[in-house]
């Protein structure tokens, strides 16, 4: 998916999911968007850390058209790249970092919710335990923090 097919997926009532271990490095950079977002777009933030699955009910209650999962993803690719996934290319690409939990939980969402579903994925470069957000992935965080309000909060 590039970035105009994900502007375009932002439709209806939707809810982000934010993913991340606050004490490993840029693996926390889906809580710090979370937190960077939060009173600041039309959409309901959701910051799980690192267990999105306990988080599935609230989810569900919210009845979304869209979920968002924002997530440090390992891809192999240069810190700080960003990838836009539908939930379906979980299966076929490799990821990881929360990725086993990123697909039980898509795939419990769309077993009970007829929502689209989409990832976003920041390549981290550190996220060993008492790290900090790395310069390139606070850079990436800051440029997916700014589309998701500008777009969301334009509609």
């Amino acid at each position: 998916m590039n970035l105009k097919e994900f502007l375009n997926s932002l439709i209806g009532k939707i809810v982000i999911v934010s993913i991340g271990n606050p004490l490993r490095g840029d693996d926390a950079i889906g809580s710090y968007i979370a937190k960077e977002i939060t009173n600041k777009i039309n959409a309901i933030v959701i910051d799980c850390e690192d267990s999105p699955e306990r988080y599935l009910g609230e989810i569900l209650q919210n009845n979304p058209d869209t979920v968002i999962f924002i997530d440090a993803l390992e891809m192999k690719a240069e810190p700080g790249s960003i990838i836009f996934l539908e939930a379906e290319d979980l299966k076929r690409i490799e990821v990881s970092t929360h990725r086993t939990a990123l697909k039980l939980c898509a795939d419990y969402i769309s077993k009970n919710l007829n929502s689209r579903i989409i990832i976003v994925g920041i390549q981290p470069e550190d996220t060993n335990f008492g790290a900090d957000l790395s310069k390139k992935v606070l850079e990436a965080a800051d440029t997916i923090k700014a589309l998701l309000i500008s777009h969301i909060n334009s509609k």
